[in-house]
């Protein structure tokens, strides 16, 4: 994107009179050397593991190694549902977070994922590795915003700013030295809402810079985020429930 000539980052605040230009969206391009684990796979639905560190999906068409990529290779139909740099995907994961991902292969299939998950009927788990030792069991409820000092960032809502209310439920799983294991459920699903509800709660997520999280020697852009575990609920169709394991660069964490 460009704003009065200018290419800008993600972002940027535009202020009346600017003139922005928009390149034409095209397809993310298939990448079938790209190899994800297909953890549930039916005629119009697929739910796949995404390794931390690789992206979602493109914000670019020339962007390469998301997992956008692979799902177009995969499964070709996907190119025609949903957004064109983000094929099929019913929703998202942060680039620094591992696990589920749900695929819908046919438009109608997309707008159902899509409808349950705006309205709460699939229930998301994630892993973590946090500092210090939480509360063994703990729920926030804390409206979140974006952070009007960093772009980047969520923050706890302000009053009069545009915020979107987040439900995060914590459970403290085991401790291992100055370290904590937890789960953590959600039903919303905001941006960042379970980096950002750990950090509040002052036990950020190891490797998470973004939210003061310390580091924990794992690749450069990963953070000890896990998605764990989904069951989706959606109305006209058979309950569905997927599990992915810890990886092993977040359970030699524990070790």
């Amino acid at each position: 994107m460009r704003v009065n000539g200018q290419r800008v980052e993600k972002g940027t605040q535009v202020h009346p009179g600017d003139l922005v230009t928009v390149p034409r969206l095209v397809g993310v391009q298939p990448e079938p050397e790209l190899a994800l684990r297909v953890v549930y796979e039916a005629a119009d639905l697929a739910v796949v593991e995404k390794p931390g560190g690789m992206p979602s999906h493109a914000l670019d068409p020339r962007e390469a190694g998301t997992a956008a990529a692979f799902v177009v290779a995969r499964w070709p139909e996907t190119r025609r549902v949903g957004n064109p740099l983000a094929p099929g995907l019913a929703h998202r994961l942060d680039t620094g977070t591992s696990g589920l991902l749900v695929v819908a292969r046919s438009p109608a299939c997309f707008a159902t994922l899509r409808s349950a998950f705006a309205q709460g009927r699939v229930d998301k788990q994630y892993l973590a590795i946090v500092a210090g030792t939480p509360p063994a069991r703990v729920t926030l409820r804390r409206a979140l915003a974006h952070d009007r000092r960093d772009r980047r960032r969520m923050a706890p809502a302000e009053p009069g700013t545009r915020s979107w209310p987040a439900e995060t439920r914590i459970e403290t799983l085991a401790v291992v030295g100055t370290a904590a294991l937890v789960a953590v459920t959600i039903r919303t699903g905001v941006t960042h809402q379970v980096r950002v509800h750990l950090a509040i709660l002052g036990h950020p997520v190891l490797g998470d810079a973004l939210y003061g999280g310390p580091p924990a020697g794992l690749a450069p852009g990963r953070h000890a985020l896990h998605a764990s575990a989904l069951t989706i609920a959606a109305p006209g169709r058979p309950l569905l429930s997927v599990r992915s394991p810890l990886p092993a660069d977040l359970a030699a964490l524990l070790s």
